[in-house]
């Protein structure tokens, strides 16, 4: 029988505006605090109790741009969505994504303007670069609510959950606790003890524990249901968001569960083919908490990477021996790394290197495939003469400062201008072969490749390489 279900609200917008912030004040925890640098990386959901507007299904979602997906996925299944906008920082990337992602599934939403406890918080200012994006609120002449709140003090927040519950009560969310499951997931992730592991939030029916569960084809039956205060739970009700023991693989992030075989909503993350991309900068093997950041950096990372294998869960000792034979770094994100695993990458002198914010682990891997070519000028000379010995120039010059070697490259300049890049193939003093001249020795140079110099050139000797 088709009855309400409480809303389903998702929290989109920039990182660091405020969306986890929000929650834990909602449920009154300080789950923001905990985040490595303040920024969420995982799709969470909960359930509030309010005393007047009854239950409420949040979902926070990541505000980095690596998450994009994420996000979508968190507003493919809610009903209404809350744009957030810091006070102070205004409108910024993601806040613009995150309104196409609402436009685009047609989802009803309003926008809460965070931090208005700064002294540099301006609402009026938020409101007119809303506009700018195609984001027209009430107090604007549009149809957008809109509310001011302050996490820290509390401030708005009452009239947020009463603008919760007015917009969802203009279309009440239904479904059937009595039909088949179908599920959502949200989270999914490799545990080392526990196995397969799947953050679900209920569209339709019921999941019981002992229930057989599919996607495709079997995946598994429910074990145990934990709910998201950590407590074990005998069912879960439409709009109900809760973790799923005893599956018998990792399930697609963005997929459906159900109680009969179903098609997925998503495709699976694309698993790689453990060849070698003789092509690549850098080969990695990937390892990351869950199935959501998985995907995320998967997505992000650099074209000259050769992803040889990736998944869910700890750093393990087959990966090590891959790493080996494949010349590959292993990349661990929120993940950690046995003593065992530890020591035998260390015999194997195989890099495993760490991560706990996806920005920083795609900026060390872009350091690595795109590194700054830093310079160091060797010696300085000018060419005052030039010789043909057989069929080659010679280039006389007098060194004016530093040193300058044979097989040095060296930029001819003229006119402050660079002609081109050479290298010093042959260096004499009078017809006698030398390695090195010092500033005020005069030598002859023969360059290769060709260049045609004159005399008044400078040719400046530099040292390449690259810092990751």
């Amino acid at each position: 029988m088709i009855q309400p279900r409480p809303p389903i609200v998702v929290v989109l917008g920039h990182v660091d505006h405020g969306k986890t912030t929000l929650l834990d004040h909602l449920r009154r925890t300080d789950i923001a605090s905990r985040e490595t640098g303040g920024i969420t990386q995982t799709t969470r959901s909960f359930q509030l109790h309010t005393p007047d507007h009854g239950t409420i299904t949040f979902i926070d979602t990541p505000g980095h741009a690596a998450f994009t997906r994420m996000r979508s996925r968190g507003n493919l299944v809610a009903d209404l969505a809350i744009l957030i906008v810091a006070a102070d920082d205004g409108v910024m990337p993601q806040t613009v994504e995150s309104v196409k992602l609402i436009h685009q599934a047609s989802t009803p939403y309003l926008v809460a303007i965070t931090k208005s406890d700064l002294p540099t918080a301006d609402p009026d200012k938020v409101k007119t670069q809303l506009t700018e994006a195609q984001v027209l609120v009430e107090d604007f002449g549009g149809q957008i609510p809109s509310v001011v709140i302050s996490a820290k003090t509390g401030a708005g927040i009452k009239d947020l959950l009463e603008m919760i519950h007015l917009l969802s009560s203009l279309n009440p969310p239904v479904a059937d606790p009595d039909g088949q499951l179908e599920a959502f997931v949200l989270e999914s992730r490799m545990d080392s003890r526990r196995g397969p592991l799947a953050t679900v939030l209920i569209k339709e029916g019921t999941l019981h524990i002992g229930q057989n569960l599919f996607q495709s084809g079997p995946i598994g039956k429910a074990k145990s249901l934990t709910g998201t205060d950590g407590k074990p739970m005998s069912q879960a009700l439409p709009s109900t968001p809760v973790e799923i023991l005893g599956l018998s693989a990792v399930p697609p992030v963005g997929s459906i569960i159900a109680s009969v075989p179903a098609v997925s909503l998503t495709t699976a993350i694309p698993v790689p083919s453990n060849t070698i991309n003789t092509n690549a900068d850098l080969n990695i093997i990937l390892r990351a908490d869950v199935a959501g950041s998985l995907e995320a950096i998967l997505a992000a990372l650099d074209p000259k990477i050769s992803v040889i294998s990736s998944g869910t869960g700890e750093v393990n000792e087959s990966d090590v021996m891959l790493a080996r034979s494949s010349a590959s770094r292993i990349i661990a994100f929120n993940v950690k790394i046995p003593a065992s695993v530890q020591k035998l990458a260390e015999i194997e002198k195989i890099n495993i290197l760490t991560f706990n914010l996806i920005y920083e682990l795609l900026e060390s891997l872009d350091k690595i495939v795109h590194p700054v070519i830093q310079e160091k000028v060797l010696g300085k000379a000018q060419i005052v003469a030039e010789f043909k010995i057989n069929s080659d120039r010679i280039a006389g010059c007098r060194c004016l400062e530093g040193i300058i070697s044979k097989s040095d490259q060296v930029r001819l300049i003229r006119s402050e201008k660079v002609l081109g890049t050479v290298k010093i193939k042959s260096l004499k003093s009078g017809k006698t072969e030398i390695q090195s001249v010092k500033s005020g020795a005069e030598f002859g140079a023969l360059l290769t490749p060709f260049i045609d110099f004159k005399t008044g050139d400078y040719i400046i000797a530099i040292a390449t390489h690259g810092s990751s």
